[in-house]
């Protein structure tokens, strides 16, 4: 991974110019060059994105997680009516 990500950056550096000489030279086909080289730039700018995506992610967390919360309320009340009803009909034996 690290010698991808240097000869990534050493065609970034060089221009197109030179990169023929830089994949002869680590043994790969120009086509692989600028593959990695295209996987590297979408990375990037995942990752400058990637502060403000945070923040939203965050936000649907704490939204879902709340959510959560209220269904676990819900269901604990309809298994305390489930209990009583149960109880009130004869159908417990506890």
């Amino acid at each position: 991974m690290e010698q991808r990500t240097q000869l990534v950056l050493r065609l970034l550096s060089k221009g197109r110019s030179r990169g023929a000489q830089i994949t002869r030279r680590a043994g790969i086909s120009e086509q692989t060059s600028y593959r990695w080289r295209d996987e590297f730039v979408r990375g990037g700018s995942a990752g400058l994105a990637g502060r403000r995506s945070a923040a939203v992610q965050a936000k649907e967390i704490a939204r879902l997680q709340e959510q959560m919360a209220k269904r676990d309320r819900v269901i604990g009340e309809i298994i305390v009516a489930n209990r009583i009803l149960k109880k009130l009909s004869g159908q417990e034996r506890f």
